[in-house]
């Protein structure tokens, strides 16, 4: 059990007699300033319970107990003060989401009493997330096992788009990674519900009647079914439900939404399956790409640049974005080769445009050789 409490005050004596008259039942942590106790929290943390002034200022005179909040949740905040501001103390309870309060001074025996409370539930919250912890692990082996089981092609897919979906959310820097890759891992989960003969037309990319359609484009609803209900996979589910979701609004579910409206880890699968899908049906990753920037409404084009990124193995903290020539500019970085209509070379990738090779792209361009579009590189 977690014992461990930090009080942040800047009167030594008051930290002094805090330590001396719960040391023995706690591990007492103290600490005389707002900047000091962030420290401890980084340093010496988790603690069950966090006690300090509101007026316990911090950096750019943020109360230290707001910040607090970011950095330990959980951890059970008790604050002291002597103000009387109604709306202040309001506030303060609810931006620092305080669980107690007590007026300055506070006799020893009820702050006792709180901090028996404030550990005890600390331990239950914690406990709790463990369970659930626990219960989310054992969910995900379970579908997993049951995804492996039932069709094993379908598993080998999924596993396939979690690897690529990781990569393009990790070229995005994107802060969701886990989100992002059991949203691709269980993206296929709701295909245990679809006729495999549908499935293997599919795969073989094979022509489907309006009827097997309207069955297979059925099964990312399926999958949301299946997932919703499972702790913590609430926003998967419904990323996996617009998987089939085109960037401009057509496509599966018949709704509304459109562009950014989507949900983005939808938008990544959508960009991840179809150039799996392609793949699959033989294409190379170049030929792949190049059809998938042939439907570039189709996508969002952040996500389409960082797969182009990744297939070109782009140094990390940048995409591949693709112009037409009148949109370069000088500067740009090219990452492919400029050719002519024959394939020939013009500009090979990796040059920076000058003045000199911008003006050579004006005289190429009106003998009419520049293939289009043109792939730069863009910093993140």
């Amino acid at each position: 059990m977690n014992n461990k409490v930090l009080l942040v005050d800047n009167d030594v004596y008051n930290l002094a007699s805090f330590e001396r008259n719960f040391r023995l039942k706690y591990k007492v942590v103290t600490a005389q300033s707002g900047e000091d106790g962030l420290i401890k929290i980084e340093e010496d943390g988790p603690f069950a319970a966090i006690i300090a002034d509101y007026d316990m200022p911090c950096k750019n005179d943020v109360p230290f107990l707001l910040l607090a909040n970011k950095m330990a949740p959980d951890s059970t905040r008790i604050m002291f003060s002597g103000m009387s501001d109604t709306k202040v103390l309001i506030d303060a309870i609810n931006d620092g989401h305080i669980f107690y309060f007590l007026n300055k001074p506070c006799p020893t025996e009820r702050l006792e009493q709180i901090l028996v409370s404030a550990v005890e539930r600390y331990c239950l919250l914690t406990l709790e997330k463990e369970m659930l912890e626990q219960t989310l692990k054992g969910s995900i082996k379970l579908l997993i096992d049951i995804l492996s089981l039932v069709n094993n092609q379908i598993f080998t897919q999924a596993t396939r788009l979690r690897k690529t979906a990781q990569k393009i959310a990790m070229r995005l820097m994107s802060n969701n990674l886990w989100e992002i890759e059991m949203a691709a891992l269980f993206s296929q989960i709701g295909c245990v519900t679809i006729p495999s003969e549908i499935l293997n037309k599919v795969k073989s990319g094979q022509t489907l009647t309006q009827g097997e359609m309207d069955i297979y484009f059925s099964h990312p609803h399926a999958g949301k079914t299946l997932l919703r209900n499972i702790p913590r996979m609430e926003e998967i589910a419904n990323s996996i439900a617009y998987q089939f979701k085109q960037f401009d609004g057509n496509g599966y579910p018949h709704d509304e939404k459109k562009g950014k409206s989507i949900p983005f880890i939808g938008r990544i699968i959508k960009v991840v399956f179809d150039y799996d899908t392609l793949l699959a049906l033989g294409e190379s990753p170049a030929n792949a790409l190049a059809e998938m920037r042939r439907r570039d409404t189709w996508y969002d084009t952040a996500i389409l640049a960082a797969l182009d990124a990744e297939i070109n193995s782009v140094q990390p903290g940048f995409v591949v974005i693709a112009l037409k020539r009148e949109e370069i500019t000088i500067g740009m970085v090219l990452a492919d080769d400029i050719r002519d209509n024959s394939g020939a070379i013009l500009i090979p990738k990796g040059y920076e445009i000058t003045n000199v090779l911008q003006m050579r792209l004006i005289v190429y361009a009106r003998l009419g050789r520049v293939m289009e579009p043109i792939k730069v590189l863009k910093q993140i």
